[in-house]
């Protein structure tokens, strides 16, 4: 089981993580259900209303196209979060099948396999992820530019972040399969495979998915500085990164339009990382 009675004790006293808990269902929720709780489409121009600051109808202020920007927020809540969590997925399962193969097998095959994540490792993260993300845009995948943009973000953000889940799972595989239980399963005429999806990854679930909450706040980082660079997601989607992007040149005179979306990227980033913290110390064995 990925937490026990007694990891749940110990995460249920944790109030910091529960109150990030109850933050990500929050974002989560406002994602799900942005077409309802946004007072005006995202998209909507108010000319006679451009570039306006905090006020009753529009209550985080109007951007230099006289959009409302708490619409642009709750919608961009929709496209960061999705692509954060759907990459943080993807690169989930590359990670435990690549990592799984890996350390069972062992060998020349585990020798062949991790150097190859040491070369992709020897490229910094983000001059990686903005490679793979210019090849795919240059592959013209889809016709649609503002699509073809969202599924070039989505590939090179799941290209780059199974790397750190290959490492950590190929390292509790090869821990698992040498306890005696494992064996046992193998002496008993399990075969490999049976053992391994049996016995070995229901028992590694734990670390997994403490790391799988540390990947999506930084898919949502990667995601907000690559559309800040005008590298990410192109309009009309309005992404927290995208806000940003389009924020920052008029920072000093309309501070509103910058503030709105670093705020959001903050919360959600941290509220992610302390839920990782708590589960972490919920199912650390040494903590009971």
């Amino acid at each position: 089981m990925i937490i026990d009675a007694d990891s749940w004790k110990r995460l249920k006293r944790s109030k910091v993580a529960l109150v990030s808990g109850a933050l990500i269902l929050f974002l989560v929720t406002v994602a799900i259900f942005a077409p309802l709780l946004s007072p005006y489409p995202f998209d909507e121009q108010y000319l006679d209303q451009i570039l306006t600051s905090f006020s009753s109808s529009h209550w985080l202020g109007t951007d230099n196209l006289g959009r409302d920007m708490l619409s642009r927020l709750i919608y961009g809540a929709r496209i960061s979060m999705a692509v954060a969590v759907f990459t943080a997925v993807i690169a989930f399962f590359i990670g435990i099948l690549y990592g799984s193969i890996s350390g069972w097998l062992g060998g020349w095959v585990d020798s062949v396999m991790m150097r190859s994540i040491d070369i992709l490792d020897s490229v910094p993260a983000l001059v990686l992820l903005i490679l793979v993300k210019v090849f795919f845009d240059s592959m013209n995948l889809v016709d649609n530019p503002e699509l073809r943009s969202l599924l070039g973000m989505l590939l090179a953000l799941s290209f780059v972040s199974w790397v750190s889940m290959a490492r950590l799972v190929r390292a509790q595989v090869l821990q698992m399969k040498q306890m005696a239980f494992v064996e046992a399963s193998r002496s008993l005429g399990a075969s490999g495979a049976r053992s391994l999806m049996k016995h070995v990854l229901p028992n590694i679930a734990g670390p997994v998915m403490v790391l799988l909450t540390y990947q999506i706040p930084s898919n949502i980082l990667f995601e907000s500085f690559l559309s800040f660079l005008g590298l990410g997601l192109q309009p009309p989607y309005a992404s927290w990164g995208v806000l940003a992007n389009d924020g920052w040149r008029t920072m000093r005179t309309y501070p509103h339009l910058m503030i709105s979306p670093g705020v959001a990227i903050f919360i959600a980033m941290l509220s992610f990382n302390l839920l990782g913290d708590g589960l972490r110390d919920a199912i650390d064995p040494k903590s009971k």
